[in-house]
């Protein structure tokens, strides 16, 4: 089973980069287009959209995951058909609720956020909200087959259609103004949602099946699980939805004007964390594949699990801490490199901004991690009050904070560690499982990746390079050396990779 998170999280990590690399070069353009204002209300209206899909939605994929992958282990198929058409319904209902609050209250939210040019963005959620929905439910069937592979394709057909679509979109669009230019860009993410509801319904006909005898209905069991899954879920974005309301007018209470106090959250949302949570990627990728095969092995009573377990967070801390500690080396000339537009103290403030919120990334991926484990085990009412609790103190530090001029901005970063360290607390008090992982193997990589650091901030001091080869060189020196630092881990990597696939050819070759 532990080969099917690993199979599992390789193919979400890839279709993460690309989504992830289709999303930053979506940005750089789009921010051309829309100008720093412009995106700036696009990421506001990107903010409110997330919560609301969220939290009509947010765990319908988690709750079908864990009980297909729970009726699997039984062989309650008829199971699995009940609770796909009770998901679809729910998330079809909420969202169109969800999505019409937002169409009717299209002005009034955009004026209060004070970014007028989102009113027709915000009128077309009474689309986007419901084919999201639909996604999430699609989605979670797979993924409680452990079939990762429909989910990373829909993320790319997705991104592919935002990407070509959005920005073409909102530069025909843009001709009409800013408020055209936002709408078309969400218009484009519309369509790419159609896509993949059409891939993944092609698909799930064609590699599924489920008996009729025996059906009944779900409605109960996935009500009970998806209430609080998406109550939980939704605090992130929520908080982010609060931000998008409350740190601009903070900031002005710090002494900036309107447009640099915009500017500024359209940085942190837009610029760094768009950075910033690419190595998120890991850590989803893991506890996304994660949670099906742990509710699979728990429901067949195995004793694998805890070994599964210990192995993902190893993994996951191996490949996770270089990346952080990485983009921070190379912030600076990335900057310089994807968004030519940055004046200097724009960019001071951008790379400031990331070394802060690299300890918010790696507590992050922790919080994700241990959260994933209460929810196989069904903890999900207690995942949902910790969520809150992290939110409540999310919101705390930034009204407080970006209204002193001494923290201004970076007030935003200091409640996401303290949401993160929050939630990941209470996971880890609530968490019962042994969790066997040698010190070394968690220590090794965090002297390496310091070791990194401080050598590629050496070379990067004594030598003059462009923004492009000062990446390169960093890249190249601080690949080099984690790999030898971390050797004996690495080594034991490659080490049980090469047995497994000797045992596989070895089992081909006898069945031949």
């Amino acid at each position: 089973m532990s080969k099917s998170i690993g199979k599992g999280t390789i193919v979400l990590i890839v279709s993460g980069l690309i989504c992830k690399l289709l999303g930053a070069f979506f940005r750089l353009p789009l921010t051309s287009i829309l100008g720093i204002e412009g995106i700036g209300v696009f990421q506001m209206v990107m903010s409110v959209y997330s919560f609301v899909l969220v939290l009509t939605s947010g765990g319908v994929a988690t709750a079908l995951s864990k009980f297909v992958s729970q009726a699997r282990a039984r062989g309650d198929f008829a199971k699995i058909k009940s609770l796909i058409r009770v998901a679809i319904f729910y998330s079809i209902l909420f969202g169109v609720l969800g999505g019409g609050v937002l169409f009717l209250l299209a002005k009034p939210i955009a004026l209060l956020q004070g970014a007028a040019g989102g009113r027709l963005a915000y009128e077309l959620m009474i689309l986007l909200i419901p084919l999201g929905g639909v996604i999430a439910a699609l989605r979670g069937v797979f993924q409680g087959y452990e079939n990762m592979t429909p989910t990373a394709i829909s993320q790319i057909l997705e991104q592919v259609f935002k990407f070509a679509l959005g920005l073409g979109l909102s530069f025909v669009l843009g001709k009409r103004g800013a408020e055209a230019g936002v709408f078309g860009a969400f218009l484009g993410i519309a369509i790419g949602e159609v896509a993949a509801i059409i891939f993944l319904a092609i698909s799930m006909k064609v590699k599924t099946s489920f008996p009729v005898a025996g059906e009944k209905s779900e409605r109960g069991i996935f009500l009970k699980a998806v209430v609080p899954l998406s109550l939980g879920a939704a605090v992130l974005p929520f908080v982010s939805a609060v931000d998008s309301f409350v740190v601009s007018a903070r900031l002005a209470v710090a002494g900036f004007a309107p447009q640099v106090a915009t500017a500024l959250f359209g940085l942190q949302t837009g610029v760094v964390g768009a950075i910033l949570n690419f190595p998120l990627i890991i850590s989803t990728s893991i506890s996304v594949a994660m949670l099906p095969a742990v509710s699979y092995m728990e429901a067949q009573l195995s004793a694998e699990s805890e070994k599964a377990i210990a192995k993902a967070l190893k993994i996951m801390w191996f490949v996770l801490l270089p990346i952080v500690f990485g983009l921070c080396c190379i912030c600076r000339p990335l900057y310089q490199l994807v968004y030519p537009s940055l004046d200097l103290a724009m960019l001071d403030y951008a790379v400031n901004l990331t070394y802060f919120g690299a300890a918010s990334v790696v507590i992050s991926a922790l919080m994700q991690f241990f959260v994933a484990l209460l929810q196989a085990k069904g903890k999900f009412g207690y995942c949902m009050a910790s969520y809150v609790l992290g939110g409540v103190l999310k919101i705390a530090c930034a009204y407080v904070l970006c209204a002193l001029p001494s923290i201004n901005i970076y007030g935003v970063v200091i409640g996401n560690i303290a949401l993160s360290g929050t939630v990941c607390i209470m996971a880890l008090i609530k968490n019962k499982r042994k969790i066997s992982v040698e010190f070394f193997d968690l220590a090794l990589p965090l002297l390496a990746s310091t070791a990194m650091t401080m050598c590629i901030a050496l070379f990067t001091s004594k030598i003059v390079l462009s923004p492009i080869m000062q990446i390169v060189c960093s890249v190249i020196i601080g690949g080099v050396l984690y790999g030898f630092l971390t050797y004996p881990i690495l080594a034991e990597f490659i080490s049980q990779m090469w047995h497994k696939l000797k045992a596989k050819s070895g089992g081909t070759n006898q069945t031949q």
